[in-house]
């Protein structure tokens, strides 16, 4: 079992570096993308992308200077940064989107059998019901 679950992960993650790649992205700098569909500090971004802020900063700072992302100041707290995808940005993001929805290597099961197997896999993990 634990074999075919790395094999799924490693054909998903080939699907997902090809995907990036055709859109010359880094990983990160997809994964970014996906992650700004709402404003985010940097510190929530860190968080969710599991790193360091400071590797944030370099991530966006790439992607500001590609047009894609701007720092605006908080609504709420004066002392902070919200990333915000700009218009390029937000048209990036959705090619990615649906560049990583298309060839996957799931696309053979039926809508029922993917949340099948999303629910098995929450269980498995702790987390289902």
């Amino acid at each position: 079992m634990r074999g075919l679950v790395a094999e799924l992960s490693r054909a998903l993650e080939a699907h997902q570096r090809s995907r990036v790649a055709e859109l010359e992205l880094t990983p990160t700098q997809a994964k970014a993308l996906e992650e700004l569909g709402e404003p985010k500090t940097a510190r929530e971004l860190a968080g969710v992308l599991c790193c360091e802020p400071p590797n944030v900063t370099y991530v966006i700072s790439k992607l500001e200077k590609q047009g894609l992302v701007e720092r605006r100041p908080h609504p709420l707290d004066g002392r902070a940064k919200q990333l915000v995808l700009t218009a390029a940005g937000r048209e990036l993001r959705l090619d990615l989107l649906r560049r990583m929805g298309t060839e996957s290597p799931l696309d053979h099961l039926s809508h029922e059998e993917r949340a099948a197997l999303r629910d098995d896999l929450l269980k498995a993990l702790g987390r289902g019901d």
